[in-house]
């Protein structure tokens, strides 16, 4: 059956078989990702193991002079737990967000890390966190829950320079993979949001507060661009309002 098919903004020199216009559709469906607005959502990853993740396409690339990521965890992990985790292919631990033991929260870049001790860390809570770098100072910091670690000057470069592959609920050992589910994230994820700039004070206390703030222009969970795997579920958030 010959069929002539007219498709908004596309124009098809020749008639197609309706076959080769439904192998058509789901190539494009396929390669088109969506960006979604998830606001009252949340990622639920519900067991131990080394396959749930989910990957996030940025909506600018860098390289990066100064970087800000906030994120919202609800969890009773107590030992090691990665929340956010961004490899190249020079560094697997490009831009690392991760927690060794309750409390702690570590930080790489580029492959060098530091650890912030007695930081807020509750269990089955919602617990608000942001980290922050720039490149100018080589300063980094972490807030938790509104309490703000000190500043450490760590690493003064470009960073983010190369492909990027930015995973959460898992720790990326090679790039886009090397999964261990000794570092897997259990529990819930919201609102996660990355920019090109340290927020200012003000902003992330607004953010840990859940009032009005500038969203992220990396990473937008109002309009995010994304794909679970392995069980990762999205959900209605718990704990919004009724």
């Amino acid at each position: 059956m010959i069929t002539e098919i007219t498709l908004t903004g596309l124009s098809l020199a020749a008639p197609v078989t309706m076959k080769m216009l439904l192998v058509f559709l789901v190539l494009f469906r396929g390669s088109s990702a969506m960006a979604e607005d998830l606001f009252g959502k949340v990622f639920v990853f519900p067991s131990v193991s080394a396959l749930p993740h989910v990957v996030l396409t940025p909506d600018k690339e860098g390289p990066f002079s100064a970087a800000t990521v906030c994120l919202r965890s609800f969890t009773d992990n107590k030992g090691k737990t990665s929340f956010f985790s961004v490899a190249t292919p020079s560094y697997d631990n490009a831009f690392l967000l991760y927690q060794p033991v309750k409390g702690t929260f570590r930080v790489h870049i580029n492959n060098k890390a530091h650890d912030f001790f007695d930081l807020p860390d509750h269990p089955h809570e919602w617990n608000s966190i942001c980290w922050t770098w720039e490149k100018s100072s080589g300063l980094t910091q972490v807030w938790v829950n509104g309490k703000r670690s000190l500043r450490v000057k760590m690493f003064s470069d470009d960073i983010l320079a190369e492909k990027l592959s930015i995973i959460i609920g898992q720790e990326q050992d090679t790039f886009g993979g090397g999964f261990d589910e000794n570092q897997c994230f259990v529990g819930e994820l919201s609102d996660v949001h990355m920019w090109d700039l340290v927020l200012d004070s003000c902003e992330i206390q607004n953010y840990m507060k859940m009032f009005s703030f500038t969203p992220g222009n990396v990473l937008n969970w109002r309009e995010l661009t994304y794909k679970e795997n392995n069980g990762v579920l999205v959900k209605e958030n718990q704990s919004k309002d009724c």
